[in-house]
């Protein structure tokens, strides 16, 4: 079995590419030099799982959407699921956050009722 034959993933985003590939579909790194028997290169950070839902959860919500949608790890049911939970999560602190200025109000102007001038 020659070595076009064997299957081939990127070094960066561990996508599966054709054996005649030069580059990969899913990043475009170049794949020269990459084949089964060489050291792969360590995978960009935007393709680490647990940094794009660290920052989709907690930083900046539905803006890593595209970081999800690009990222070759995840399934498409999996980016479903994600950016639904996304736009769930942020309509929650839109809420939220809207309750408590909603309450912030309410305290300043019972204390600006008190106040005598």
């Amino acid at each position: 079995m020659s070595d076009m034959s064997l299957p081939r993933t990127c070094p960066l985003c561990q996508a599966s590419v054709e054996p005649t590939a030069n580059f990969c579909s899913g990043c475009g790194a170049p794949l020269t030099g990459s084949g089964p028997g060489s050291a792969a290169s360590k995978p960009k950070w935007f393709y680490n799982i647990w940094v794009v839902l660290f920052l989709l959860l907690f930083v900046l919500g539905p803006f890593v959407l595209p970081l999800v949608w690009r990222n070759p790890r995840f399934s498409k049911p999996v980016k479903l699921v994600l950016t639904l939970l996304a736009f769930g999560y942020t309509v929650l602190m839109l809420v939220m956050v809207g309750r408590t200025l909603k309450a912030v109000q309410g305290s300043i102007d019972a204390f600006n009722s008190t106040l005598q001038f």
